[in-house]
């Protein structure tokens, strides 16, 4: 049976692999002298009527497109065409798709005659390509009674994160605040890098060491689509509760034992720093107050969570924890008497 073997190659924007027939070795009688033909020889030699002819030879082909100069755009698939040649009715194509050799999709597709041409086509559509990592396409046609089996592989695959910047609109963007929510980070589910992004991208440079500014590199978005750059909560038995971490100047809205909703706040100066501690929230102020601020709920005598119209990077604050104004009502509505808050760090 001949063998089959996969040669790849670029075309156009996408990726061509093809599956090539192979030599069947020298038989055995190559290298020694045959003995003199006898007459029962003669007679198996002739040709006798035609009974099953076997499989037929089988040449696989893949046209990739969604993947440029090595690289798929996060948050788009993959597409790929592939050709089974000749064309033997009843065959099946499986497909794979593979991340770091591991399999992430396994479909198989019956080919459908290609009118005008000796040839089977399959189509194939991966998942929405998120996480990060080497991807590759792998289709194979296992032999069957009727055709032989073949291979073709894609070249592998990474995934491209692009670079946010506040104003911008697109999926992309969509896909990203939809990271930053799973992480635990308070934004919109919408395709506007609008300030509820950019307060959610500082709080989560400053959970994770970052330079505190308002942009979104891809490095980034990257960490959010591998699932990481959570905030880790300091007290997960603690029930429903906020934590306030001094050092890296964010506020944590806790629920079971997770960061549901991290926002960057700015605490107490040197001058008149942030008490730390484990307190009890027990008064409620909506609206303004002579002090401007806004919704505001106190811990412990005038120390208070609440909307200010400056919110820095750094801490900054008279002794509370201020939080920006667009994000004080729901703050305000989340937070209820009673419920614990811990200052650290």
């Amino acid at each position: 049976m001949p063998r089959v073997i996969g040669r790849v190659g670029l075309v156009g924007a996408g990726l061509t692999i093809a599956a090539l027939g192979g030599a069947p070795a020298l038989a055995d009688s190559q290298y020694a002298p045959s003995p003199a033909p006898t007459t029962a020889h003669r007679q198996a030699s002739l040709p006798g009527p035609v009974g099953n002819p076997g499989p037929r030879p089988a040449h696989l082909s893949l046209n990739v497109s969604g993947v440029h100069h090595g690289k798929a755009l996060v948050g788009r698939r993959a597409r790929a065409v592939g050709y089974l040649r000749p064309f033997v009715a009843g065959q099946r194509v499986r497909v794979k798709l593979l991340r770091h050799g591991h399999v992430v999709q396994n479909v198989f597709p019956k080919t459908k005659k290609v009118k005008g041409r000796n040839a089977g086509r399959f189509k194939f559509r991966s998942p929405t390509l998120i996480k990060p990592g080497s991807y590759r396409i792998l289709a194979q046609h296992d032999r069957t009674a009727r055709q032989e089996a073949a291979v073709a592989r894609s070249k592998k695959f990474r995934i491209r994160y692009p670079d946010l910047d506040p104003g911008d609109r697109s999926s992309a963007v969509r896909l990203f605040n939809r990271l930053l929510l799973h992480q635990g980070y308070y934004t919109t589910h919408g395709k506007r890098y609008n300030n509820r992004t950019e307060f959610a991208v500082m709080a989560f440079r400053k959970v994770n060491g970052m330079h505190r500014t308002f942009n979104a590199d891809p490095g980034i978005f990257k960490k959010l689509a591998a699932g990481r750059g959570a905030f880790h909560v300091k007290y997960p038995g603690a029930g429903k509760h906020v934590e306030v971490d001094i050092s890296r100047q964010v506020m944590v809205l806790a629920n079971h034992g997770k960061p549901q909703y991290t926002f960057h706040v700015s605490t107490g100066a040197p001058a008149t720093p942030t008490i730390r501690g484990h307190y009890a929230f027990y008064r409620r102020q909506p609206g303004f107050n002579s002090e401007g601020m806004y919704y505001s709920v106190y811990w412990h005598g005038g120390y208070a969570i609440h909307g200010y119209h400056s919110v820095p990077p750094y801490p900054a604050s008279h002794g509370c924890v201020r939080n920006e104004i667009p994000e004080s009502k729901f703050i305000y509505s989340w937070v209820k008497l009673g419920m614990s808050i811990y200052v650290s760090g």
